[in-house]
């Protein structure tokens, strides 16, 4: 795989087992516990995925998602938004913006359902 995967996540046992299975896998996965710390990350070293949960301290996962499709060199990289909370609706809203991901998915995530998601 080889990739470069940036991962927002507060939820450290859900951070942890991505982080195991994507690094079995051949890629390097970085976590961000919170926005702005994910933010500094990709800035300084660009990823080739980023996996972004909306639930994050000080700055949900929305506004890191505007942020990241708003800045050079960012606003290509897919964006995956995972979130534990939110609904259909409140991701259908989200997917009408400029500032959209490329997929939404529904936390607790199997795994390998993750990995076929975001190979596509």
């Amino acid at each position: 795989m080889g990739q470069r995967i940036l991962l927002f996540e507060s939820d450290t046992a859900f951070a942890q087992n991505v982080r195991t299975n994507f690094e079995a896998l051949g890629a390097t996965v970085e976590i961000a516990g919170d926005g702005q710390q994910g933010l500094d990350l990709a800035t300084a070293h660009r990823p080739d995925l980023i996996l972004l949960s909306i639930e994050l301290p000080g700055m949900n996962g929305f506004l890191v998602c505007k942020k990241l499709k708003k800045q050079d060199g960012l606003a290509d990289v897919p964006l995956v938004i995972l979130s534990s909370e939110a609904t259909e609706d409140v991701f259908e809203q989200h997917k009408k913006l400029r500032t959209r991901a490329e997929e939404y998915l529904h936390k607790p995530i199997a795994f390998a359902d993750l990995l076929q998601r975001v190979n596509g």
